[in-house]
């Protein structure tokens, strides 16, 4: 036709359709004396009296949380919204974008879980029957595993790597951390797919298929917060040198309460010098994560003088060096960002505490363990098994049982 046209509204799935509608959305908020969060624009502050109320949005979904003198604000917030748009109220919070919420009030127990979303995964694979105690196995991937022959090559490119990833990512990113290291080690290979790739993304879908229901499980905490039971904790480690081009891996946990709320695991973007040098760069962008979460905190206006995030970390050296301001011939190299690391520390932000390498449970963002290792830390981090079975009591954690992944015949074409 040779024509642009211009539309007057924008239309669900159009690339700006979710800028459009987070601007309307937040007019009508604004209109009603709301306040967006200067840390995350998708969270909205509401205050009458004493009662307050949280707003919590995800493109059309939106997940009100307040307190008992809120209630009656809660309620003419939507009667509000119901004059602009139409609502549909599920009420109390039970599953959402692929995640079950399941809590008990009397027990002060909360968990969050996928298993419908997880049995999808496993189902389209066929692996209902083959369990695994650990999400990875076997040395990492490299060069030497890449198809050869031209034939390997068309074979292994008929593979949905891609969507087996994007799949089991959503899972690392909301519910199921234990399996984020083994799956960052294959995303980094999903350009270069192979037999071994193929194989070890297997590994984690069995591992999953055995541990249906395991997810995060938060405690009411104990009050009040002090040094000995902080508000904001985190741990952090690195593994020097583990990965390809001499690269090394670093991970940390964040927990707000006792429980966790981010986590992450990545690749330095240059080569370390030493395992001192790896644990710092680890403690560096451990430190940005901490900025953000305490600035949400203090935003919210719950806790008052919450006291610096206590940090666990395993390496005498690198407490050291964030702790003391001395110039070393082997560490002088390593950098500005470090300095703000420093200043973190100084400014009684964090504190970091020394905690063995067998107590430190972020070792498991940063390679594979052993079983009896993997499953203690992740107890430690995601709750364990009393709290895991909580409200599944018949619910267990699976042993080992073999099963072959579908093979590359499979994907012929």
């Amino acid at each position: 036709m040779g024509k642009i046209f211009r539309l007057k509204k924008a239309l669900y799935g159009c690339k700006q359709a979710a800028f459009a509608w987070q601007k309307y959305l937040s007019q009508i908020f604004f209109k009603m004396g709301g306040k967006r969060h200067l840390n995350d624009e998708c969270v909205y502050l509401f205050a009458e009296g004493s009662g307050w109320v949280i707003i919590g949005t995800h493109v059309d979904d939106m997940f009100p949380l307040f307190n008992r003198e809120g209630r009656a604000l809660r309620d003419k917030i939507l009667a509000t919204l119901q004059k602009h748009m139409t609502i549909d109220n599920k009420g109390t919070l039970s599953f959402a974008l692929d995640t079950k919420i399941e809590r008990d009030a009397e027990a002060g127990i909360l968990k969050i879980s996928q298993p419908v979303y997880l049995a999808g995964v496993v189902s389209e694979f066929n692996q209902e029957n083959s369990f695994r105690r650990t999400p990875s196995s076997g040395p990492d991937l490299s060069e030497e595993d890449l198809p050869t022959t031209e034939e390997e090559k068309q074979a292994v490119a008929k593979l949905p790597v891609r969507n087996v990833i994007g799949r089991l990512w959503w899972l690392a990113l909301i519910s199921r951390p234990d399996i984020q290291c083994a799956l960052h080690k294959c995303a980094l290979w999903q350009n270069k797919p192979s037999r071994l790739l193929w194989r070890k993304l297997g590994y984690i879908v069995q591992y999953l298929a055995g541990t249906p229901n395991v997810g995060l499980v938060y405690k009411r905490p104990r009050l009040p917060f002090s040094k000995e039971n902080p508000l904001l904790s985190a741990m952090c480690d690195s593994s020097f040198a583990s990965e390809p081009q001499s690269r090394s891996r670093f991970g940390w946990f964040f927990n707000v309460a006792g429980g966790l709320v981010s986590w992450d695991t990545k690749v330095s973007s240059r080569v370390m010098t030493s395992s001192t040098e790896a644990e710092c760069h680890g403690l560096v962008a451990l430190g940005k994560e901490n900025i953000w979460q305490r600035d949400f905190q203090n935003v919210l206006g719950f806790f008052k003088n919450f006291g610096p995030t206590l940090v666990f970390q395993d390496n005498s050296a690198a407490i050291r060096l964030a702790t003391e301001y001395k110039v070393h011939k082997r560490s002088k190299h390593f950098g500005v960002e470090f300095n703000s690391f420093r200043e973190y520390v100084e400014k009684r932000e964090m504190e970091i505490v020394h905690r063995s390498t067998d107590e430190l449970a972020a070792d498991m963002l940063t390679k594979s363990l052993p079983a009896d290792k993997f499953i203690k830390f992740r107890d430690m981090v995601m709750g364990d098994s009393a709290m895991q079975d909580f409200f599944h009591p018949q619910s267990r954690v699976r042993g080992e049982r073999g099963g072959g992944f579908p093979g590359l015949r499979s994907y012929d074409s």
